[in-house]
């Protein structure tokens, strides 16, 4: 089974570079992390791995009626779970099954944004930025 887009229904992209693997749509700019892949990112990056902020995954999610974003593994709808710290949040969409994390555009490097400067967090936005070919805009910037 070829892998989706939850936005999109694009075919998702497997790339690896430098020993990491991400699941990408080109259309949508989206991520696809399966479960511990992002651990697994920061740890590869050098940044923090074990941040607190982390702890949103566990979160038990709701769904959003009217939107219908699938799972790519298991094809069941996605939940929104809010990664928080101090006063920003980012909304991510979760597995309920625990297959792993949906990123739209740019949503990874907010959710980068909101660890300390000392975590490390900003190698881990330039292996991005070198992986997908550039910036990654942040939301309100044009791609």
């Amino acid at each position: 089974m070829i892998p989706v887009c939850p936005r999109c229904d694009a075919a998702l992209f497997i790339l690896e570079f430098k020993g990491v693997e991400v699941d990408f749509c080109h259309h949508c700019r989206g991520l696809w992390l399966d479960a511990g892949e992002l651990e697994t990112l920061l740890e590869h990056t050098g940044a923090d791995a074990q941040d607190p902020l982390l702890s949103f995954q566990r979160e038990p999610g709701k769904r959003i009626e009217g939107r219908n974003m699938l799972c790519p593994r298991c094809d069941r709808p996605l939940l929104e779970i809010d990664a928080r710290r101090d006063a920003q949040t980012v909304k991510i969409d979760r597995c309920a099954q625990g297959h792993g994390l949906w990123f739209d555009h740019a949503e990874l490097r907010q959710l980068l944004a909101l660890f300390p400067p000392s975590s490390g967090a900003s190698k881990t936005v330039a292996y991005l930025n070198e992986l997908l070919g550039g910036d990654i805009p942040t939301k309100g910037e044009t791609q």
